[in-house]
């Protein structure tokens, strides 16, 4: 009896072990992966075949927008149809609510953005020397004979102002310029507009175009691709939207009770860079709660409640909305992909390195269903 109970004690530390270390196996895999694939973007860089890409996709933005429409609004017009509204008119009808809510948005927002932007360019070296102020009072309340504060305070303003004075000159004065006459972004958009029209009149007709030129046996493999890359883009790109939505609505009314300048333009900025997971969220609320305490304390407080209280709100309920139906990414991964994208594209890099990411998962989930190659690697 007591060599059986040995015996099965032996079986369980050994399965023990041999679950640590295809555990182990699977996370040299992944982090050898990464390795290869940042080795192959770095190299890829070196060559300037990023800048060609950029030109190219540049070109070719009016198709990317119309094909995105064109995709985004489907379900909208496959209702219509589903309901025994013919196509044409289904398709007339939706784009004309989105061309009516663009002007409206366009309307309404863009004029008192420009104003805000204008407004805040002019009150910038008011609230610089507010800011530095503040700054100073802190380290004068933590200064002590032991540990030496001057340096670190000093680095820190001329962080701050170099800062402002790089914003100053080159971003504000060029959305303002960007937003008041830039004809080539808007008529990507109105080409964009038209291309998608067209792709949803003759959505169908596409779809049998691509099946004509994809040989027979493939048809199955890329049906089950295009319904996974379906279904995740969708709950992402709408999750996100949620979110953007989310944020902008509740930041710009804890802003405008907060008393701060230009509220809509902190909140579009919130908003827009809430996109960008888990680092997002300190790049827009930052700058509002150093304006609101460089204003007064009571806006300063204000600012950070309203900033803590929709990010606790977006970061536990839409986030994981976003993240666990949409992409189903681990957060280190998530992380990681946003670092190397940042270092490669910027900030655009880091919009796209999630559904980037989460489309690059899903393929090597494909392969690995249907060639089991990750527990042949295992079993080796």
């Amino acid at each position: 009896m007591k060599e059986d109970k040995k015996k099965q004690l032996d079986y369980k530390s050994l399965n023990e072990i041999l679950k640590t270390g295809n555990i182990l196996l699977k996370i040299i895999f992944t982090i050898s992966v990464l390795a290869i694939a940042v080795l192959v973007l770095y190299l890829i860089d070196k060559t300037n075949v990023f800048v060609t890409i950029g030109k190219i996709i540049g070109i070719l933005s009016p198709l990317f927008i119309g094909i995105f429409l064109s995709w985004l609004l489907e379900p909208a017009i496959n209702y219509f149809v589903k309901n025994k509204v013919s196509r044409k008119l289904a398709t007339f009808v939706v784009y004309l609510v989105l061309i009516f809510l663009i002007i409206l948005i366009l309307a309404l927002i863009v004029p008192e953005f420009i104003s805000q932007v204008n407004e805040l360019i002019k009150k910038i070296p008011t609230l610089l020397t507010t800011v530095n102020n503040f700054i100073s009072d802190i380290f004068k309340n933590f200064s002590s004979s032991s540990f030496d504060t001057t340096t670190m305070k000093d680095n820190l303003l001329n962080s701050i102002n170099k800062f402002v004075n790089n914003l100053t000159s080159n971003d504000l004065s060029g959305i303002v310029d960007s937003l008041s006459s830039s004809v080539k972004f808007l008529s990507n958009i109105l080409l964009g507009l038209l291309i998608g029209i067209y792709l949803s009149l003759d959505f169908f007709k596409v779809n049998k175009y691509f099946k004509m030129i994809i040989p027979k046996k493939y048809h199955k493999d890329i049906k089950t691709l295009r319904s996974s890359f379906n279904t995740m883009l969708r709950n992402y790109v709408n999750g996100t939207l949620l979110s953007v939505l989310f944020v902008f609505i509740f930041t710009l009314i804890g802003l405008l009770i907060s008393g701060i300048s230009s509220p809509l333009l902190f909140a579009v900025f919130a908003a827009l860079t809430n996109i960008i997971p888990y680092f997002g969220p300190y790049i827009g609320g930052i700058p509002i709660v150093l304006v609101g305490f460089a204003i007064s304390p009571v806006t300063g407080i204000i600012c950070l409640i309203t900033v803590l209280v929709v990010q606790i709100v977006d970061g536990n309920i839409l986030l994981p909305i976003i993240m666990g139906k949409a992409v189903s990414l681990h957060p280190i991964t998530i992380m990681l992909g946003l670092l190397v994208f940042e270092y490669f594209f910027g900030i655009m890099g880091m919009i796209l390195a999630t559904p980037i990411i989460a489309t690059l998962k899903i393929i090597f989930q494909f392969f690995n269903d249907k060639y089991h190659f990750m527990n042949k690697i295992v079993n080796e």
